[in-house]
């Protein structure tokens, strides 16, 4: 009987161990899906990295030169040429209208001053679309795009068109003193007064307190802003109000 009874129990034993095993199933959690790397974004625009298509710097470097050099006629045919070659570079469009808007100033003539603003707005205009269709520019570009077309504007004495370049500017640079002092010209431009004094309040705190994007081409410091608003031609609204007076004095003395 023993043997039976063994076999009976071995197999009772078999039936247990089975349905352990089977509840154990049933209760394990399902493994969890293996993650699947999102596909990296492919531009819809002409530059299919999503950035724009620019000249090696060896390549860049002579039309550079020439702009810093303020041989503005050289710079001119050196861009025109690279933007022949690189069609979907909105670097070179921004470099190119600058070469523009800066070989005239208004000593040269209030025509003269103005046309370079036209020519050099072409070229804004142009970098502008290839940005935003995602021929993206470059940080400091895109910086030098949005105030030197707002520039641009104030020249022709086009206060709206300068403060919609401006905004997107203060979106993306806040710590710019200068962007806050171009906005107050723009406003003063406008006859806003209110508007003029809070940019130009701010345009000295934040010169004040040494911020200001790393790339910048020049910084200027609180003593330049104030020397500067004082011959400012847009100004003139803001200069004869007492807050003009007031700003700059609690600036001054505020730690």
């Amino acid at each position: 009987m023993k043997p039976a009874t063994s076999l009976r129990q071995a197999a009772a034993l078999a039936a247990v161990v089975a349905l352990a095993l089977l509840a154990c199933k049933k209760k394990a959690p399902a493994p969890k899906p293996v993650p699947t790397l999102a596909p990296k974004p492919v531009s819809t625009g002409p530059c299919p990295n999503g950035h724009s298509i620019d000249p090696k710097p060896g390549e860049f470097r002579p039309s550079q030169t020439a702009f810093k050099d303020k041989r503005y006629d050289e710079a001119q045919m050196l861009l025109d040429h690279l933007i022949k070659n690189y069609p979907h570079s909105a670097t070179l469009r921004v470099w190119r209208g600058d070469a523009a808007l800066f070989e005239r100033h208004l000593s040269d003539g209030k025509k003269k001053y103005q046309k370079a603003a036209d020519d050099a707005l072409v070229f804004y205009n142009e970098a502008e679309k290839l940005h935003n269709q995602e021929c993206t520019l470059p940080e400091i570009e895109h910086y030098y795009l949005r105030m030197d077309s707002a520039y641009a504007y104030l020249r022709k004495g086009d206060a709206d068109s300068a403060l919609t370049q401006l905004e997107i500017a203060k979106k993306h640079w806040s710590n710019s003193a200068e962007v806050f002092y171009t906005l107050a010209r723009a406003y003063c431009l406008k006859k806003d007064v209110d508007q003029c004094a809070d940019n130009f309040k701010q345009a000295l705190v934040i010169a004040k307190a040494l911020r200001r994007p790393r790339f910048l081409r020049t910084h200027r410091s609180l003593d330049d802003w104030i020397h500067r608003s004082r011959r400012q031609s847009e100004f003139g609204p803001l200069r004869r109000d007492k807050r003009y007076r007031e700003i700059i004095k609690k600036v001054n003395e505020d730690n």
